[in-house]
């Protein structure tokens, strides 16, 4: 990204949150109104309040480009933020002010400004996309190493429009120069011409895969990088699996070592997703009865055999049961509706409540295909299957790159991801059947 780039989005981050705080403190004061008293010193607290709000964010790293507007840790770092940004609000009015402030209206203040934050930060995120789609607002990068991993990378990368990252090419030290590696993108030059080729092909990053290098070479870019002025050196772990862990660094007798956790998810991350699957999870099964009825009745109507159709899949534990779906059997418009928006899945919002399915998790495995997937089987198996899940959002090319977003998603597993991943399904079963209405 250009610094012309960053200075703008830099600069509409900060304009959107002051805005979201101020509005988020100005509808609490305006649905509180009876239980404040002169709502004036109210209005200078919160104009007071704004560049304290600011400060506390920019401390938590939520102007950091490196990280916002990507991760969905984002939202709880907001969260907290506000937390922070009301607990100063009541210390600058204690030292400044002459007015106490209303609890309720605090507690209101702090609800409204996450919501209004969050929301400014997703709408941000939409407003990126769209312009990095567009050709905006993109990172031209280099990766270095061109094994199987390096091409995944970059196919990861060109599948989608709005990842803001551009690939030009690769550096190897095997490969001739001009090699075509992946989707025609050749090999650049031996790594040893790695800035020269950065300077002449404009670009801001490169991506390191250390498993597809010398020794030599590996080492002679981890050196050069502390003095690459303008450019980003990022290492794509070539032990995924142990990275995606979120591995601990632990000391014995002066020793370090890496911990690494189970991926399976336990103590207060178990307690919110049962809270979400149950809570959510229940709500969406009731409200979807009429509709299920509607297409039951539907398919009662066309289909010459049964509605339903079942397939054993496996359970959290490696366990079988039998997940339910619509039979689909004809051509007709609302079949291939129903396929395309995925409602021929409705049947297994009732595995939800009853504790076979989670709302959002690893793809269903067919009984049938455990042995297709052993070797991820004991990762992917320590939780329960999804309606929903990584692999539904993002194109993934093979089961090699669908397992090791899986895995990522176990590992590093927050309440945010799961929230994240259910609106991406939304605008992902949107976009699909804008598709096939405009083709």
């Amino acid at each position: 990204m250009s610094r012309r780039g960053q200075y703008l989005l830099f600069s509409a981050l900060i304009i959107s949150d002051a805005a979201a705080v101020a509005v988020g403190l100005l509808i609490a004061l305006f649905l509180l109104a009876p239980f404040t008293v002169d709502s004036a010193r109210y209005i200078t607290a919160i104009q007071l309040s704004l560049v304290g709000y600011l400060l506390i964010f920019a401390a938590l790293r939520l102007y950091d480009l490196e990280t916002v507007l990507e991760d969905s840790q984002e939202y709880a770092t907001v969260a907290t933020g506000c937390t922070y940004g009301v607990i100063g609000l009541v210390v600058v009015n204690a030292v400044v002010g002459r007015t106490d402030l209303a609890p309720i209206w605090l507690l209101a203040g702090w609800g409204a400004t996450v919501f209004m934050v969050a929301l400014g930060r997703f709408l941000m995120r939409r407003v990126v996309r769209y312009f990095r789609a567009r050709g905006h607002l993109i990172t031209r990068a280099i990766i270095v190493g061109a094994d199987e991993q390096g091409r995944t990378i970059a196919r990861q990368f060109r599948s989608l429009a709005d990842s803001g990252v551009r690939v030009i090419g690769f550096v190897d030290d095997f490969l001739p120069v001009g090699t075509p590696v992946q989707d025609g993108l050749p090999v650049l030059g031996h790594p040893s011409a790695l800035t020269q080729l950065a300077r002449d092909h404009r670009v801001a990053e490169i991506v390191v895969v250390p498993g597809a290098l010398a020794w030599e070479t590996f080492h002679e870019i981890i050196e050069r990088s502390a003095l690459a002025d303008g450019l980003k050196i990022r290492l794509s772990p070539g032990y995924y699996d142990l990275l995606a862990a979120t591995p601990r660094v632990a000391h014995r007798n002066f020793v370090p070592l890496i911990v690494v956790d189970r991926a399976r998810l336990n103590g207060f991350d178990l307690l919110l997703k049962m809270t979400l699957d149950y809570g959510l999870g229940l709500i969406a099964l009731i409200l979807s009865l009429p509709l299920t009825a509607m297409i039951a009745l539907y398919l009662r109507i066309v289909n010459r055999g049964g509605i339903l159709h079942s397939q054993t899949v496996l359970a959290q534990g490696g366990r079988p049961f039998r997940a339910t779906f619509f039979r689909l059997e004809t051509d007709r418009p609302l079949s291939k509706l129903l396929r395309d928006t995925g409602l021929n899945h409705l049947p297994l919002l009732f595995a939800v409540p009853l504790g076979k399915m989670s709302l959002v998790g690893p793809r269903p495995i067919p009984e049938e295909k455990r042995h297709v997937y052993q070797r991820w089987l004991p990762t992917i198996a320590s939780v329960k299957p999804g309606i929903s899940g990584p692999w539904a959002v993002v194109p993934l090319a093979s089961l090699e790159e669908e397992m090791r977003a899986t895995i990522f998603y176990i590992r590093n597993w927050t309440i945010w991801l799961d929230l994240q991943i259910l609106v991406q399904t939304g605008l992902v079963i949107l976009r699909r059947r804008w598709e096939r209405l405009t083709e």
